[in-house]
């Protein structure tokens, strides 16, 4: 029997596709967008053109020198001498000392020793080249900086530099070495002094325990930075070593923790002062050693004296130069100012492998125990 379109029945599921969109204005509106699109995507993503500035670092600061501290005027403890002690480390972070008490051919004759370590050929001071793990010896020299405007070289007392420069540089080294220890130790007196001052002035802020650790209980701690400066630099040389050396000052500074820092710079046109402030310069007194504050000082002092790096510029100058910058602690933090190869403390992985040990010697234990 045949149904009529009245009596069939309605589909509940329609899949009947919809109506298409008009063809011709989804086209232009699609072209439209996409030109939007790119302008927007041209302006967005252009990379803007980046001008670096021709210095890195602040300008360089030309100041006054210096007030130039009489070391025995600083003996006595006269009262007007403090005042401008701390008042130039506060604001430039060093001062000049004069009238120190060294004999001037104790100085001549360590400076003169030092000039056989940079006469060493290259391949024999591959053995002796600092690194994390030895702090003392050459820098190493990359290719990049061959033919720097100076060099350097770390002098300690520690017993493997010894060894090691004694194999490369037999004769020389015994008598430089001998000269470096009688400097040593009349540098140690005049910072001693200087220290005490700064003890006299803070002890009462930091108490005792910061006194204990200024003191140390493990004998004094000197590393000695030494530099040849080269002689018949060309201009554009010069400022570019300068960038350099101002460059590693800020970034690399020194290996060593210290409390001062005493700078034989005779000659030298011109002393730099680095921090993370500025940097300075001045044209230092002949004959004067100039002294720069380290970090335990600044903690000492609870930040009022700053921590610098000083470093001294011959300009210009036709023959070469050799400075020094010996760098003193007593604290017992720096015992590897003695023997920069000797740990300090146990490493994570040291104490990883205890811990492992340990617990393996209680599980044996406890095995034992309940076994037997």
């Amino acid at each position: 029997m045949a149904l009529s379109p009245q009596s069939v029945p309605e589909n509940p599921f329609d899949f009947r596709a919809p109506p298409p969109s008009p063809v011709a204005s989804a086209r232009r509106s699609c072209v439209t967008n996409d030109e939007v699109l790119s302008e927007f995507l041209q302006h967005s993503l252009r990379v803007p053109d980046l001008i670096l500035p021709d210095k890195v670092f602040p300008r360089q600061k030309f100041i006054d020198n210096p007030p130039k501290i009489d070391f025995q005027a600083l003996n006595s403890m006269q009262t007007e001498t403090l005042p401008k002690i701390l008042d130039s480390i506060a604001t430039i972070g060093c001062f000049q000392l004069v009238n120190y008490g060294i004999p001037v051919e104790s100085i001549r004759s360590a400076l003169t020793a030092a000039v056989g370590i940079f006469q060493l050929p290259p391949q024999k001071r591959t053995a002796v080249t600092r690194s994390p793990e030895k702090l003392y010896g050459f820098e190493e020299v990359h290719e990049e900086d061959e033919g720097e405007v100076s060099e350097e070289f770390v002098w300690c007392k520690a017993k493997a530099l010894e060894l090691a420069m004694e194999g490369i540089w037999p004769v020389g080294y015994s008598n430089f070495s001998e000269k470096m220890e009688t400097l040593v130790a009349q540098m140690e007196k005049v910072a001693e002094k200087i220290l005490i001052v700064f003890r006299e002035i803070y002890q009462e802020k930091t108490g005792r325990c910061e006194k204990e650790k200024m003191e140390g209980e493990d004998g004094n701690g000197w590393a000695c930075y030494v530099y040849k400066h080269g002689g018949n630099v060309s201009a554009e040389k010069w400022r570019s070593c300068l960038r350099y050396d101002v460059m590693k000052m800020l970034i690399g500074g020194m290996d060593y923790s210290h409390t001062l820092c005493l700078h034989i710079c005779d000659g030298s046109s011109e002393f730099h002062v680095y921090s993370k402030k500025g940097w300075v310069s001045f044209c230092p007194h002949k004959h004067a050693l100039v002294v720069t504050v380290g970090d335990q000082t600044q903690a000492l002092s609870g930040g009022q004296l700053k921590h610098v790096m000083g470093r001294p510029i011959y300009r210009g100058e036709k023959e070469e130069f050799i400075s020094m910058a010996f760098l003193y602690s007593p604290s017992t933090t720096n015992s590897r100012l003695v023997d920069p190869q000797k740990p300090n403390t146990i490493s994570l992985s040291q104490q990883a492998i205890a811990a492992i040990l340990f617990t393996l010697l209680y599980q044996i234990l406890v095995y034992v125990y309940y076994k037997f």
